[in-house]
C-alpha cells in the first residue's frame, strides 16, 4: 500500500503542479460555448469506476459537464454540431466483438464540429503507450490525434502500477480511475467557477484547492488509516487461507449502494465496479448482490460508502453480520459521530477522511458546495486494501490471480489461464 499511496500521490502533485493552466483553458472554451447556445457534453466514461463515478445525484455533481450516465454515447453524437464542446477519455461504447470492431470515439464529436478535449486514459492509446503494446483495433488512433486538447491525467499506460514478483507479466493495482476523476473534478470546479463569474475568473484557485483538499484527504487516510487497512489485510488473509481447502471458498464480496447510470456487467455503483473484473485488480472480488442469497459465515464482505448513513449498505452490513460474516465498510465516517452511522454494523471501519461526501467548494450561484472528494478518497481506499492484502498473501507464498488489461496483447490467454487457477485456488 506504501508503493500505490506513493504512485497516487505523485499523479495528485502532476495534476496540481502542470495540469491547471491547462484545465482552465479548456474549460474556458466550455463556457464560451455555453455562452453562446452551445451544448456541453461529458463522456468520462471509459473504466470501471469512471462509469458510475460522477452519475447524476451524486451530492456534490453540479452537472455542468453532464456525464452521459446510459453511455449511450451515439446518441449524442447525432445532435452535435459545430460550436459544441465535449470531454472524454475515450470511446466508450461497447461491441459486440471488441477485440476487432473499432469503437465510436471522441473523433466522431470532431469532425462534427465540437471541440473536444480529452484525458489521459489507461484504456486508450496515448503518448505514453508503447507501440504494439495493444491489441490492433486500439493502436490504430490516438487519444492525442483525435482530440483539439488532452489533458495529462498521470496515468500509466496500462492501468497497474505496483510490479510483484509471481506476476511478472504486468503490473497490479490500477491508478487510472482515481486520476480521471482527479481531473474530472477539477475541470468542474474550474468550470463552476467561470460561470459563477461570467467568465471574469478562469477558475484556476477553485481547481486547485480542490485538488489540494484530496491530496489532504489522502495524507489523513495514510496518517489515521494505514495500521487498520493492514489490520483488514491480515484478517483477510487467515480468514482466506484457513478456509482455502473446503469445497467452497470463502468469497470476498463488494457492495454500495446502486448509482444512476445504466448497469454494467450487473453492477451499479462505482466501488462495486471498480472492484469486479478490473483490469489490474484481484479476481476475488465479486459484486455482494450476486451472492446474497448464498453468503456464509466463512465471506467477507467489502462496503463502500460515499455517505456513513445509506439505508441499503447499513441492511447488507446488518445481514451479513447476522450470517457471521465479516464486514468492512469506508467512507466518511466521523469516530465521534452518534448511533446509526454505517461504521456501527461493521466489524471494522475505515475512514475515507472526505467529510461529510457532499461537494467541498462554495462557489457563488450554486445552491450547494460543489465536488466531491468521497468518491475518490474510497476509490483510493478500494486500492489500498487489495495491495496490502496482495502483499500479505504474498509473504506466506500465495499471491492471488489478477486480471490484465484486455486491451494489451496477450492478455486474453494470460487471463484465461489465471482464471483456471483461481477457480482451483479460490484466490
Amino acid at each position: 500500500m506504501e508503493l500505490f499511496y506513493a504512485e497516487i500521490e505523485r499523479i495528485g502533485r502532476h495534476i496540481r503542479d502542470t495540469q491547471i493552466a491547462g484545465i482552465c483553458e479548456a474549460m474556458k472554451v466550455a463556457y464560451e460555448c455555453q455562452s453562446s447556445d452551445g451544448r456541453i457534453f461529458s463522456h468520462v466514461l471509459v473504466g470501471h469506476f469512471a462509469m458510475f463515478a460522477a452519475s447524476p445525484g451524486i451530492p456534490g455533481q453540479p452537472s455542468v459537464l453532464p456525464q452521459r450516465a446510459d453511455r449511450n454515447i451515439s446518441a449524442d453524437y447525432n445532435q452535435i454540431r459545430p460550436g459544441d464542446f465535449l470531454l472524454t477519455n475515450g470511446a466508450s461504447l461497447i461491441n459486440p466483438d471488441k477485440g476487432t470492431i473499432p469503437d465510436v470515439g471522441p473523433d466522431e464529436a470532431r469532425v462534427r464540429g465540437a471541440y473536444t478535449v480529452g484525458i489521459t486514459c489507461s484504456y486508450a492509446r496515448f503518448y505514453k503507450t508503447p507501440v504494439g503494446a495493444f491489441l490492433p483495433v486500439k493502436m490504430t488512433t490516438s487519444l492525442e490525434q483525435i482530440c483539439d486538447r488532452v489533458l495529462d491525467s498521470g496515468c500509466t499506460w496500462s492501468c497497474g502500477v505496483v510490479s510483484t514478483p509471481a506476476i511478472p507479466e504486468f503490473k497490479i493495482i490500477s491508478s487510472s480511475g482515481l486520476s480521471q476523476f482527479l481531473v474530472y473534478w477539477a475541470c468542474t470546479a474550474a468550470l463552476c467557477k467561470q460561470i459563477s463569474t461570467g467568465g471574469a475568473d478562469d477558475g484556476a484557485e477553485v481547481a486547485l484547492e480542490y485538488i489540494n483538499n484530496a491530496l489532504r484527504s489522502f495524507e489523513l487516510i495514510r496518517e489515521h488509516e494505514f495500521e487498520v487497512i493492514d489490520r483488514v489485510a491480515r484478517a483477510w488473509t487467515d480468514r482466506i487461507l484457513l478456509f482455502a481447502g473446503a469445497a467452497d471458498h470463502p468469497r470476498l464480496l463488494v457492495y454500495g449502494h446502486p448509482q444512476a447510470g445504466a448497469p454494467y456487467e450487473g453492477t451499479q455503483n462505482m466501488f462495486v465496479n471498480e472492484a469486479y473484473e478490473t483490469a489490474a485488480g484481484s479476481m476475488i472480488m465479486q459484486p455482494y448482490d450476486v451472492y446474497k442469497t448464498q453468503l456464509k459465515a466463512s465471506d467477507i464482505v467489502l462496503i463502500g460508502a460515499i455517505s456513513p448513513d445509506n439505508g441499503d449498505e447499513i441492511q447488507v452490513a446488518q445481514y451479513a453480520r447476522q450470517i457471521g460474516a465479516m464486514v468492512v465498510a469506508f467512507g466518511p465516517f466521523d469516530r465521534s459521530e452518534g448511533a446509526g452511522s454505517l461504521s456501527d454494523y461493521a466489524d471494522v471501519a475505515i475512514n475515507t477522511h472526505s467529510g461529510d461526501g457532499a461537494g467541498i467548494l462554495d462557489i457563488s450561484g450554486f445552491d450547494e458546495p460543489v465536488c466531491p472528494i468521497s468518491g475518490i478518497s474510497g476509490n483510493l481506499v478500494l486500492w489500498l486494501l487489495t495491495a496490502q492484502w496482495t502483499y500479505r498473501m504474498a509473504e506466506r507464498n500465495q499471491t492471488p490471480n489478477y486480471w490484465q488489461n484486455y486491451w494489451e496483447v496477450g492478455a486474453s490467454d494470460y487471463d484465461d489461464q489465471a482464471q483456471a487457477s483461481f477457480v482451483k485456488r479460490g484466490f
